[in-house]
Parts: C-alpha cells; structure tokens; sequence
C-alpha cells in the first residue's frame, strides 16, 4: 500500500483534528493539499491562507471552477451545495494541526521516526546530508523541500507524507521566539539536531543568547528522544538538557570527530573519527562532494543520527557520492570563460559569510580571486557593524577586485580599506545598478580566476550568473 496519509482521514476525522464545522458534508477522501488555487484536482483539499497581501478566500471560485471538492476556510463563503467548507477560526492554525493528525495517523502505523533539524547555519546541507544518508540505508524518507520550514512550508511537507516513508527529515526556521516551539508542537521530533547558534536573524533575537535560546526551543518538544550538536555549542546547551533528553555530541574533544582535512574548490576530504562505540573504532576517509571546512560539521551531525547504518568506509563513501545541495550553497559553476563562480547568494549571516571568505581564502591565491558581497539581512541596528567587520576579513584575505552591493556596500568598503584593501580594487553599487558594477568587474578576470557571490536572498545576487550567460 502506497497511499497519502491524508487519504486515510475520514471527513469526520479530518473535522475533528483541525477543529472545523463541516458545511456541505460529503464522505470524500483527499490526497492533494493545495494552498495554490492553480494547483487544484478533483481530490484536491484547498487551503485558504491569508497573507499581508492576499486573503486566499478570494480564489475559492476559481477552486471550484477548477474541480475542487473542498476548501478549509475562516469564514463560510457562498458555494454550491457539492462543495465541502471546513470552517474555523484561524486557517493556519488549522493547517498545522492537520499536519499534526497526519503525522499522528502514521505513527499509529509504526516503524516510523521524525527528525527535526534547526540551526543558525546549515540547517538545508544537514538535511540533505542526513536524507540521503537514511536512503542510502534503505529508508523511504520524507524530506523538507526546498526552504520549506515554517509555519506553512513545514505543514506542507507533511501533507506529502506517504504510508510508505518510515522516516520524516523536517528542517524547522525561526526568526523570532517560539517559533520553533510552534513546529516543534506540530512535528514532534523523535530526533532532535542544532547545527549552529550564530548572529542569523539578530534583530528578533537581541543577542547570541537570545538566537541560541529560540533554537533550543526544540530540546523541548513533546516526545524527543535524543538530541545532536556539535561540540562548540556546548556553552549554549550543555546545562539546558533534559534528562528525558539523551545528548550527543560531535565535533573536537569528542568520540566522533575529524581530522586530516583537504580542502578545495571541488570537494572536502577528511578523516573520520568514530570511537562511540569502543567495540567498533572507526577512522574512515571520507569524501564529501561538498566544498567547504563548514560542511564537516554538518556531516557529522548528520552521521552520528545515522553512525549504526555504516559499517566501513565503502558504504559510507558510496552514500556521500548521491549528496546534493540546492542552487546557491557554494555552488560551482564554471563560465564559458572558464571562470570559476562559487555562488552562495542563497542567503547570507556573519558566520555564514565568515565560512565561506576563509574557504576561499584556503582554496585560491589572492591575485586570482574576486569577491562580490550583498548585504546581510535582519541584523537590526548593528547591520552597519557586522558589515563593516566582514569587509574587514575580507581585506585581510584580498583579492584581485571585491564588488560590494546594496545598502550596506560602504560598510564593506570601509572595513576592506581598514584591513588593507586598496580602494581602487573596490566598486559599491545599489541592487539596481548591479550591471555598471559587474562591467567594472570583468576585465579584471582571466579563466581559472575564483569569484565568491554571496548575500542574502533579498540581494538577488544569482542575478551575476545571467551576466556571465550561466
């Protein structure tokens, strides 16, 4: 049987587990969870979301038009008498505690666990690392799509859930308190992993404290077994811990560390230490398809949730080779020029910025670099000072010419120029003139050169590829 677990919720029960009032009822069974009307089949359940510039509730004739049988709504709305309305009070709340009874229904099922993962950075490559890790050991996983982890995208993950996955990887962000909390009630994590506290969001936070507090929300979710984190997270989490909760640890000055790292612009390899078990000490060389010191330690803690699955290097190493991250996470891409582009213009914070700046400080000389920066979002009034300290670094590490855009670019600059950088190696530009900047840039480069793109998503800087015709 190879089912969607909506399909198994009567209407009774599908009423019940979101708190609706059934007007129209119709025993029907659902295996489509829209909150897209253009998406809409004859087995389609429309939710009817309402957002800072849309109330979805405005499309419902374009639902039925389209063949759909049922909607959930805040409000009952004039419709024929085949059309089914689910009314109730908040409509995304509603949605969460549908994927609640969804994940409920199959855990009733058995043979079935949920991970959650949180963190300020590398929460999408441990997820990616860990899904693929499971499947290569036979599981049928159910995986966060794309960046999917909020109060809608995390429900709709789970509206995908099949009786055939055994295993739930839900990848859960945050960017004010409690939020994690909420997913965490909703998800109910058999399995717990932080993969960094970091300055992601600071605004909401106040401090590093404080972005630490919001993800170890999840140390308390209803049901966690086990949590995992890398050692330097100690000082945030070691006293906090339940006792229900077991703890392990990855990282330096723990039993499953790494060593002997290789770093380049291609892949990232390294030794693998493993004497969690002191029946079976490992030392596995490992090859990680991924560029960047950063993403070991978002494999380990991917690893240690799955360390009972692998047995020798082969398998472990066989497994790696099927990992792959979605556009924009130091992504290589190579231009008709041979121009090599690491684009990691996904999204940006001060740690993650820090990562990659010192990768390409590692895997390329100084003359045959350029580096293009976007600004960092959501870092409230210390956005100046977090800028400015980036350029800093970056002028430390050098490079051929550095391109800085959008509203905090002279920030880059000014700590670029404090660290040595010379002035006339540097161009600000606004989002909006990004080309004049690109075109200052680019007799600059000869094939082989390295070129970092990075900033925040709200910087667009994937724009810079379309100028290389990639």
């Amino acid at each position: 049987m190879d089912e969607y677990i909506i399909s198994l919720l009567s209407m009774d029960e599908l009423a019940a587990a979101i708190g609706a009032r059934i007007i129209h009822p119709h025993e029907r069974r659902f295996r489509h969870v829209t909150t897209d009307s253009r998406t809409i089949t004859d087995d389609s359940l429309f939710v009817a979301l309402k957002g800072e510039r849309f109330d979805a509730h405005d499309f419902i004739t374009q639902v039925i038009q389209s063949g759909g049988p049922a909607a959930i709504v805040s409000r009952e709305l004039d419709v024929p008498e085949s059309f089914t309305l689910f009314v109730v009070d908040d409509v995304l709340s509603a949605f969460g505690k549908l994927a609640f009874a969804i994940l409920q229904k199959r855990r009733t099922l058995g043979n079935f666990t949920t991970y959650g993962i949180t963190g300020s950075n590398g929460k999408t490559t441990t997820k990616e690392i860990l899904s693929t890790l499971l499947e290569s050991a036979g599981h049928h996983v159910l995986k966060t799509q794309g960046n999917h982890n909020n109060f809608v995208g995390l429900p709709m993950t789970v509206m995908m859930l099949k009786t055939t996955h055994d295993i739930a990887v839900l990848e859960m962000g945050t960017n004010a308190p409690g939020e994690i909390r909420y997913l965490s009630d909703i998800g109910r994590p058999d399995i717990g992993i932080i993969t960094g506290v970091g300055p992601a969001h600071i605004e909401h936070f106040g401090s590093l404290q404080g972005v630490a507090n919001a993800k170890g929300e999840l140390l308390h979710a209803t049901g966690l077994k086990k949590i995992i984190l890398p050692s330097v997270l100690q000082k945030y989490y070691l006293s906090c811990i339940p006792d229900s909760v077991e703890a392990i640890w990855c990282g330096d000055n723990t039993p499953i560390s790494a060593d002997q790292v290789q770093l380049s612009a291609v892949d990232t390899q390294f030794v693998l230490n493993d004497s969690a078990d002191p029946a079976q000490i490992r030392h596995f060389h490992v090859h990680l398809p991924l560029i960047g010191a950063h993403n070991i330690s978002n494999f380990l803690v991917a690893y240690t949730a799955v360390r009972d699955a692998f047995h020798s290097a082969l398998d472990l190493n066989n497994a790696c080779k099927s990992i792959k991250l979605p556009s924009g996470r130091l992504e290589r891409r190579i231009s008709a020029d041979n121009i090599v582009f690491l684009h990691d213009a996904y999204n940006a914070n001060p740690a993650s910025m820090e990562q990659a700046l010192l990768l390409v400080s590692k895997i390329s000389n100084k003359d045959e670099r350029c580096i293009i920066l976007g600004i960092m979002g959501e870092l409230g009034p210390q956005s100046p000072d977090f800028h400015r300290e980036i350029g800093k670094l970056a002028g430390k590490i050098g490079a051929r010419k550095m391109l800085f855009v959008g509203d905090f670019a002279n920030d880059y600059r000014v700590g670029a120029t404090e660290s040595g950088m010379d002035l006339n190696d540097i161009r600000c530009v606004s989002n909006d003139d990004l080309e004049s900047g690109i075109n200052w840039l680019k007799p600059s480069l000869n094939p082989g050169m390295l070129c970092l793109v990075k900033g925040s998503r709200s910087a667009k800087l994937e724009r810079v590829l379309d100028f290389f015709n990639m």
